[in-house]
């Protein structure tokens, strides 16, 4: 009977080291997952923010859009340290008939490099499929963009 029941614990032994890597990585990918997640709606946040600010100051008084927007990288970086910024402005073919103006929207673009921590769930988050973008090699780089229409004053 003694010897049925050490057989037993190796066995017990066996299964739990042949089970908890794999447990141990499905753990592991998914707190991965949850910090991709809040780095995401983070990048979001500051971007939808950098894209206001900047639709709102894109103009001048005389109704002319300034093309520069080097002026939001420190904007960007002053919510989030390691993100870059980029805008271009897009002209609208079609004139506002009442207010007799060309409309034109602010698109900003943020990225923010983000480091995995995990080593296993970092090689598996990091794939091209999921981070086309990023380096690799648990780097992956994260990519927000938001259209903000720009403010001009009306002329009375």
């Amino acid at each position: 009977m003694n010897g049925r029941r050490q057989g037993r614990s190796g066995q017990v032994l066996v299964e739990m080291l042949l089970v908890l890597p794999v447990f141990l990585t499905i753990v592991f990918t998914i707190m991965e997952m949850g910090y991709m997640s809040f780095q995401m709606i983070l990048l979001n946040h500051a971007t939808y923010e950098v894209a206001r600010i900047g639709a709102m100051t894109q103009c001048l008084s005389s109704g002319t859009v300034l093309p520069d927007c080097a002026r939001l990288v420190p904007l960007m970086q002053r919510i989030i340290q390691s993100a870059t910024v980029a805008c271009t402005v897009e002209n609208h073919p079609f004139q506002d008939t009442q207010a007799q103006i060309t409309n034109a929207d602010l698109v900003v673009t943020g990225r923010n490099p983000i480091k995995f921590v995990f080593p296993l769930s970092s090689i598996l988050m990091s794939s091209k499929a999921l981070c086309p973008q990023g380096p690799g090699g648990g780097w992956c780089t994260i990519e927000a963009v938001v259209r903000m229409p720009i403010e001009k004053p009306l002329s009375y």
